[in-house]
């Protein structure tokens, strides 16, 4: 922070990340120096042959060009390890030794070319010097050297293609006084239909597998949209976000050990009573509906779960050249219905049980299925999660839509309500859960919708618009969204709607608010911190493995000096002369929010009530151990603001959510049975 600004223009790196890069270089090109020098030296006097002079300037050469590359290496490692994040100052030379290392990797190509020309020559038509013909193993060392300098500076190019910002182009007609300031300040400028045209081109990349259909233009546009507004005020490189959440790690461990409250950012929080059934009751319902939840993710899943034995089980319900028949209960399923099959292994259930099932899979457009519970007495409508890009697109358009819900007014997640109204279609103009009571022969079957992930969040919109029509509906909704739905949504839902949520998963607690509230967090501990980026790193790397050190770094510590550390050109992200006026996505409740420049107004939420499910700490449990979990009635403030932990990625795989509702499913069993 800021970026780099080298030859003319912005760049995605800062002065500050080129000391693990640098180590890693300067490692290979010792042991090349060492395996070149060592050639040239025992085959010294055998250089003697056809090309002999060239073969000697070209060894020459490259061990003096590999020896300048690894000294100015090791300079610019020590010059990038010198101060803080904020800190550039010390820094200040990198692009002057950027300069020279490019004049020597031109230097490297050069006598490439020339050792490729010596090396690859036709030597059987050459005719020997004194009698003596080049020694092969001496050939080879040539060839792979000019191969290994290719392989290199490929990657050289990937990176500068990697690092490379659009949006870096920098006027250099300003003055030398005010140069480093004129830098930043004309990159936070660098907004609205340029940077917006930058993102969408990013996302129609990414997704260039995925296929175009009649909404991709919309997600592409919101998505786009969104990202811009976002970054738009944030002079930072990917390392400064690891780096901030590292610090916001070592902030949030600290102020649980004094036994302080977490940073709950300033908004308001609906408050949801508790349901009236039991915990355990509907600890062990979320524990039977989960089956569905991960059946609807298909064969991928079963296999991840099933490493040893999954494909032996998914063949024995697999039928190929499903895709030629007709009759096919599974629409748009693969060619041997192995979705179907990886459905029926998770769930036990029968062909005559299913009564649709579509896995078309478009923007706004998620699998699901619908199944009879017999031993629930229950119509299932399972959706799938997050597993494609297209998934992805729906999941980032976030902006809020109202629902047609009467007497209320209730908004959402705009890409997760069209995916919800989409099913509603299907579900409604074919008549499907009306199909199932028929089946079922029984009018004391209910309506239950379930999810995982974007799943979830469907699945909770989708009963929002069905309650009306079957009033005995409920949902449990595996880990949703946090983004999902408003005030009024929360309340409505209160009472038919579950969400179970593992520990400290980041999803739930993902919404454009905290987001917007991190965002703030992690530049308020990066300015604080005197500490150089690759330490925070490498420090970040062993507590991972080996825990927390008995006694933290005070806050006061990394905020000594703070004002000497930190450059006195550098723009602040907040409140410094040059930086634009931040944009916020909530103008209700948010400590810095300003209304006049809020982008958006109505905020969101989880729906319903939850349950939570966390981890009990044991001092004695092995890494191996037996996890134990506890689960209580959460709160709504309990999910409004993001815990950056590794678990807060690991929480979210239904995988481990699984686990955690099985073994408390144990728990409540009765010891005499």
């Amino acid at each position: 922070m800021p970026a780099l600004v080298a030859f003319g223009r912005r760049w995605a790196i800062g002065s500050d990340d080129f000391v693990f890069p640098g180590i890693t270089s300067v490692f290979i090109r010792l042991l090349w120096l060492a395996a070149i020098a060592s050639v040239y030296i025992s085959h010294r006097e055998t250089l003697r042959c056809p090309g002999g002079e060239l073969l000697e300037a070209y060894f020459i050469g490259f061990i003096a060009l590999i020896s300048l590359a690894i000294i100015l290496e090791l300079i610019i490692i020590y010059t990038s390890g010198q101060g803080s994040i904020t800190n550039t100052h010390p820094r200040r030379f990198i692009p002057l030794f950027l300069y020279i290392r490019l004049v020597i990797f031109l230097l490297e190509l050069v006598w490439s070319g020339v050792g490729a020309y010596w090396g690859f020559s036709e030597w059987e038509n050459r005719t020997p010097v004194e009698g003596k013909a080049c020694d092969m193993s001496v050939v080879r060392a040539v060839k792979g050297t000019v191969v290994t300098s290719w392989i290199i500076s490929f990657f050289i190019l990937i990176a500068v293609f990697i690092f490379f910002d659009p949006l870096g182009s920098i006027d250099d007609t300003t003055d030398d006084d005010d140069e480093h300031l004129s830098h930043s300040r004309e990159f936070l400028s660098t907004t609205g239909n340029a940077a917006k045209q930058v993102w969408e081109r990013r996302c129609r990349l990414l997704c260039c597998c995925a296929g175009n259909d009649e909404n991709s233009q919309d997600a592409f546009s919101d998505v786009s949209a969104l990202m811009a507004t976002f970054f738009k005020d944030l002079d930072i490189v990917p390392s400064d976000i690891a780096a901030g959440l590292v610090l916001l790690q070592y902030d949030q461990e600290r102020h649980q050990r004094r036994g302080e409250r977490p940073h709950i950012p300033q908004r308001i929080i609906p408050l949801v009573p508790p349901p009236i059934m039991p915990l355990e009751e509907e600890v062990d319902k979320c524990c039977h509906y989960i089956f569905y939840a991960l059946g609807c993710y298909g064969w991928m899943y079963y296999m991840y779960d099933n490493m040893s034995c999954g494909l032996c089980n998914l063949c024995r319900h697999c039928q190929c050249c499903m895709c030629c028949r007709s009759g096919r209960v599974a629409q748009h399923d693969n060619c041997c219905n192995c979705n179907t099959s990886a459905v029926k292994q998770l769930t036990n259930l029968k062909d005559k049980d299913i009564v649709y099932m579509s896995y078309r899979n478009k923007i706004y457009e998620v699998p699901f299925f619908v199944a009879l519970d017999h031993n629930e007495k229950a119509v299932v409508v399972s959706i799938r999660g997050t597993l494609s890009l297209k998934d992805a697109l729906t999941d980032a358009t976030a902006e809020c839509e109202q629902m047609d819900i009467e007497g209320h007014e209730i908004y959402a997640h705009k890409g997760i309500l069209r995916s919800a109204k989409t099913i509603k279609t299907i579900l409604t103009d074919n008549q499907i859960i009306e199909q199932a009571f028929q089946k079922a022969e029984s009018d004391d079957y209910s309506v239950v919708v379930v999810g995982h992930s974007l799943g979830a969040g469907t699945a909770s919109l989708l009963s929002i618009m069905l309650k009306s029509r079957w009033p005995s509906l409920t949902c449990f909704a595996y880990a949703p969204p946090g983004g999902l739905i408003s005030a009024a949504g929360v309340q409505y839902s209160a009472d038919f709607i579950c969400s179970v949520v593992l520990g400290e998963d980041v999803v739930p607690r993902l919404t454009l608010e905290t987001l917007d509230d991190l965002k703030e967090r992690m530049s308020s501990v990066i300015k604080k911190s005197t500490r150089p980026k690759y330490q925070l790193m490498l420090g970040a790397c062993w507590h991972s493995f080996f825990g927390f050190p008995e006694k933290l770094p005070e806050e006061s510590e990394d905020n000594s000096g703070n004002q000497e550390s930190l450059d006195p050109q550098q723009p602040l992200i907040d409140g410094s002369p040059g930086s634009p006026v931040r944009q916020v996505y909530s103008g209700e409740g948010s400590s810095t929010s300003t209304s006049s420049q809020s982008v958006h107004k109505v905020a969101l939420y989880p729906p319903g009530h939850f349950i939570w499910i966390q981890e009990t700490r044991s001092v004695n449990r092995s890494c191996f151990g037996k996890r134990r979990y506890e689960a209580q009635f959460g709160r709504h403030e309990d999910f409004s603001y993001i815990i950056i932990n590794p678990s807060m990625v690991t929480d979210h795989i239904p995988n481990n959510l699984f686990h955690a509702l099985c073994y408390l499913k144990e728990q409540t069993v009765p010891e005499d049975v």
